[in-house]
């Protein structure tokens, strides 16, 4: 039995990265899409597969009467929205990013609940780990200690999200679902601008640049990155399979080092130019990877893609976005 066939679903966020390939995922299954995004790092273009399948919403989540209205009559809400940016932006905006996120998460989640939403995907993130966490982090350290500094302005929004989609679960028994991804990255994705991600920041100094490449940091720190395609996949099976307002990890199996990183991108790219690894620059937190044996456990979620794979179809879309 599909679960999803005929559901009346919104996407908030949907035509970001990780929101348009969740659109194409529930479209897939046969569910009724509507996709609500203020377009300011999302673009309609993302939804060129699927536009004729969807309904489209240019929304300001702050306003929460725009919300109400969008989740009206929805059997399903997968919140994806957010102000999410790159270590460059993030560092320097904190306060900014704490309260867009806190004020779009509480107007979606009490539209949620005066409109009798019956399941909902609150999209949470790694960033709630504090800089010390074990490494790989089990979703029981969600809320020991600050959240990463660098991001730190986002991780406490998140950590509220997150407390707020439970009090929902707990006191009015919503149906809600919650996943901390790791990095995402794939096609799709803003390579250029400001709050552009590291993966799509390389690829551009690689493919558009000239001189020496330069790394923020010193190159060992490390990420666990997972091909958005897979991020996708998973978000819409726990939705589907455990709606019970307990955080789960979404991530690779392996962290990789912004060194390991540029090289595979060069070699794939077959660039061969200096790398530079610029130490007066920040680079986050040491080491992030998190652990994803919960995921597997009640979902049975297996990763598809290898970093290799992912890093060759995101580095082949932008030079055909970029006409190379």
């Amino acid at each position: 039995m599909n679960f999803w066939f005929g559901k009346k679903v919104l996407v908030t966020g949907g035509a970001g990265l990780i929101g348009s390939h969740v659109v194409e995922e529930l479209v897939k299954k046969g569910s009724i899409v509507t996709v609500a995004d203020n377009l300011k790092r999302g673009n309609v273009k993302n939804l060129r597969q699927v536009i004729n399948d969807i309904e489209f919403s240019k929304v300001d989540l702050t306003d929460k009467n725009a919300c109400n209205k969008v989740c009206d009559k929805k059997d399903v809400v997968f919140h994806l929205a957010s102000d999410a940016y790159g270590l460059s932006y993030s560092y320097t905006h904190h306060s900014e990013i704490l309260t867009h996120n806190i004020l779009l998460n509480t107007n979606i989640l009490n539209a949620c609940h005066i409109k009798e939403v019956k399941r909902v995907l609150a999209v949470s993130s790694s960033c709630v780990y504090s800089d010390d966490a074990n490494i790989p982090t089990k979703e029981s350290e969600g809320f020991n200690g600050e959240p990463e500094k660098a991001n730190i302005g986002y991780g406490w929004s998140k950590r509220i999200l997150e407390i707020q989609a439970n009090r929902l679960h707990l006191d009015y028994g919503m149906e809600i679902a919650i996943v901390r991804p790791a990095n995402v990255y794939g096609p799709r994705d803003p390579i250029t601008g400001e709050g552009t991600h590291v993966i799509p920041s390389m690829i551009h100094k690689v493919l558009c640049g000239k001189g020496p490449i330069t790394v923020w940091g010193s190159g060992n720190q490390s990420r666990n990155f997972i091909y958005v395609k897979d991020m996708a996949a998973a978000m819409v099976l726990v939705t589907e399979k455990y709606p019970i307002s307990k955080a789960v990890n979404v991530g690779s199996t392996k962290a990789t080092s912004m060194k390991e990183l540029i090289q595979l991108i060069t070699q794939i790219t077959e660039t061969k130019r200096e790398i530079v690894f610029d130490t007066t620059k920040p680079e986050g937190a040491k080491h992030k990877s998190v652990d994803i044996s919960l995921l597997k456990e009640v979902v049975g979620f297996k990763l598809k893609t290898a970093l290799e794979e992912g890093l060759f179809e995101t580095i082949k879309f932008y030079k055909d976005e970029l006409c190379l």
